[in-house]
């Protein structure tokens, strides 16, 4: 068989999956195409969404870390696969194709792991993936639906939640699925019920009272409200260090007493 030129590889990496598709390796060219293809159209979606420009520059940090990684991939595949035929001509051993195949589970789970929960439903774990992947899909359509970015902060905390566990199970820590799971039965109606009430005041307050407010007050507004915040942080901090400063001088003059 040919040896593949590292410089065809180099030139076909810059979109990222056609180096491996070079390589032989077309499982893995589709997953870094469709990762590429579909970072720009979600990026694309969510700015058309929800009005904003500013998720296009997701673009700028997302897709030189995607076309980095399926570099460095594809120069890594290159290696193994040139000791690995090095091995085989000169009658020797080596692990090369077991490393090979269990890189790519690696690579396939870490590369779904961009749509949150794809890359959970790879590994088996079907209820943590859907639920993984009906929140932050949820949480999309719930913006764009209000035309609101009240929700905003939610969608990298799933990200990256969704991200880092999918990559510690796939290293081989274990993370069991019931446990996950039975986080949402623990949850109170109580406070579901206070955080319903709390979002759809939220929601009347931005989408229906702020647009009626002048854009000076609104200014006012919002900052009278990030004060009040710190200073009632603050006042309950001063409280609660002053009540456990008060008991342990309670209990020191109890001992002494004794």
């Amino acid at each position: 068989m040919r040896e593949k030129s590292k410089f065809i590889t180099f030139l076909l990496s810059f979109i990222p999956g056609l180096s491996h598709l070079y390589l032989g390796f077309a499982d893995r060219a589709v997953i870094f195409l469709l990762v590429f293809f579909g970072t720009i159209a979600l990026t694309a979606g969510l700015a058309f969404i929800t009005y904003r420009n500013a998720f296009l520059a997701i673009l700028i940090i997302a897709l030189p870390i995607i076309w980095l990684v399926a570099l460095l991939d594809a120069f890594s595949l290159g290696r193994k696969i040139r000791l690995y035929r090095h091995n085989n001509e000169n009658g020797g051993e080596s692990n090369s194709a077991v490393e090979i195949k269990e890189s790519n589970r690696k690579v396939i789970t870490l590369a779904l792991s961009t749509i949150p929960g794809a890359g959970h439903m790879y590994l088996g774990l079907q209820n943590k993936g859907l639920t993984l992947m009906a929140i932050f899909l949820f949480t999309i359509f719930f913006m764009g639906w209000l035309s609101s970015s009240l929700f905003l902060f939610v969608l990298p905390l799933i990200w990256f939640y969704s991200f880092f566990d999918a990559l510690h199970i796939v290293n081989g820590t274990k993370t069991d699925e019931e446990d996950f799971l039975a986080f949402f039965p623990k949850i109170k109606a109580e406070w579901v019920g206070w955080g319903l009430i709390f979002i759809g005041v939220l929601i009347i307050v931005e989408r229906i009272i702020y647009p009626l407010i002048p854009y000076q007050i609104r200014n006012y507004i919002q900052t009278s409200i990030v004060s009040i915040i710190f200073i009632l942080g603050g006042i309950k901090l001063l409280v609660k260090g002053r009540s456990m400063e008060n008991g342990e001088e309670g209990e020191d003059l109890c001992q002494k007493d004794e």
